[in-house]
């Protein structure tokens, strides 16, 4: 410890040294780590508290929360001052986080920074500066995650990094959820029991890929009471469940796959014949869901009209055959298929349709191609080659 160029002595912790009442700056020094000057007002006997830093390490974590607790799947912003030991050695720094998955965002004094390969760029600190990390909290349990900050000094001579290793308890909702086995277009049902013994109101909010609310509901719900929310999803896609309660938000994705999907895309059809296009319907409901299904345009003389029902909880095959004319003019077409559920369009794409010829001469299990006619020929060169060489035996 000094006191200006005076070394005053050495102090293990605990330690004690005589002053002279009156006003003294003492610098703390110690070997591997950074120096602390702290001026102190002596009248009798008192005691001084002095932490020092390693001098690896540029910043000193301020403001940090000792427990974090955080209820599963909800949303949590733990914020933290980050203020200099020394400013020469708090140019240039990046922030990172090891074993932090579903990172929402950060922010350095409110403003939200962009990740870098991995990283999040916070410039030069010059004074205490704010940072908040906003992420989803996972599974029930303990969890840890590691916070870095590295850093220079102003001419990039040498790095600092400042490490603290941040814990997380995650415990139970104080609700119980029940949710579709798989979501749907249309109405699904959300359950939702009060688990707890308290009183408070839930808004579920369905959020689009973009963020947009295309659906809300919200529910007073009293001591262990149950409730049913009718969720209706528009279309197919994925989607973000909030549900909101006393200022948190639980977050679940939902991802509602296609219907009915077009298993025929493209297919070959011979001048006279038949051709079949197949699509697949599932129906994760609990109802009959009933469908039309129209087939148009192409060389068809009129639409094809067919109705089907899906049962419950079951998914099926559905062929459509539909008769192509003779003399065709073109070799290719596209044939519009469309699905409606009652007056509501609900499933549309093409299907590509290749002529084939089906005249010519065929060998080998099928072909009329040029490349055929020549195989043929050079097939009976041949056998009339064989048939030279028997006769002049």
């Amino acid at each position: 410890m000094k006191e200006g160029d005076t070394v005053l002595g050495t102090l293990d912790d605990g330690g004690t040294l005589g002053l002279t009442p009156g006003t003294h700056t003492l610098t703390f020094e110690k070997q591997g780590y950074w120096s602390v000057t702290k001026t102190i007002d002596v009248q009798s006997d008192m005691s001084v508290s002095v932490e020092m830093y390693p001098s690896s390490a540029a910043f000193k974590l301020e403001d940090f929360p000792a427990d974090i607790t955080i209820p599963e799947n909800t949303i949590y912003t733990l914020t933290f001052t980050l203020s200099p030991i020394d400013t020469s050695a708090t140019y240039n720094t990046y922030l990172s986080l090891s074993g932090l998955s579903d990172i929402i965002e950060v922010r350095k004094d409110g403003s939200a920074i962009s990740p870098e390969n991995g990283k999040y760029y916070l410039g030069d600190i010059s004074g205490p500066t704010q940072v908040s990390i906003k992420f989803k909290a996972g599974a029930v349990g303990q969890h840890g995650f590691t916070l870095t900050l590295t850093s220079n000094d102003a001419i990039m001579s040498q790095t600092y990094t400042t490490t603290k290793s941040v814990t997380y308890q995650v415990e139970p909702l104080p609700f119980s959820i029940q949710m579709p086995s798989e979501w749907q277009v249309g109405t699904n049902e959300l359950r939702i029991s009060e688990s707890s013994g308290q009183s408070y109101l839930i808004t579920a909010v369905l959020k689009d890929s973009q963020g947009n609310e295309v659906w809300s509901d919200s529910y007073a719900f009293s001591p262990y009471e149950a409730h049913t929310f009718s969720i209706n999803v528009p279309s197919e896609g994925s989607y973000t469940l909030e549900l909101q309660w006393n200022g948190q938000t639980a977050v679940y994705d939902i991802t509602v796959n296609p219907a009915i999907t077009l298993v025929t895309k493209t297919l070959t059809v011979s001048e006279g014949g038949e051709g079949v296009i197949t699509l697949h319907f599932k129906n994760p409901s609990s109802n009959v869901q009933y469908y039309t299904i129209k087939v148009s345009g192409g060389f068809l003389p009129a639409e094809i009209n067919q109705s089907i029902s899906v049962a419950p909880l079951s998914e099926k095959d559905v062929s459509i055959a539909f008769a192509v004319p003779e003399d065709l003019a073109y070799d290719a077409y596209e044939l519009n298929v469309q699905v409606l559920q009652g007056n509501a369009t609900v499933f549309s794409d093409k299907v590509a349709v290749n002529i084939g010829d089906s005249g010519g001469f065929t060998l080998f299990g099928g072909g009329t191609s040029t490349s055929t006619w020549a195989y043929a020929l050079l097939g009976l060169l041949v056998l009339g080659g064989l048939v030279f060489v028997l006769r002049r035996r």
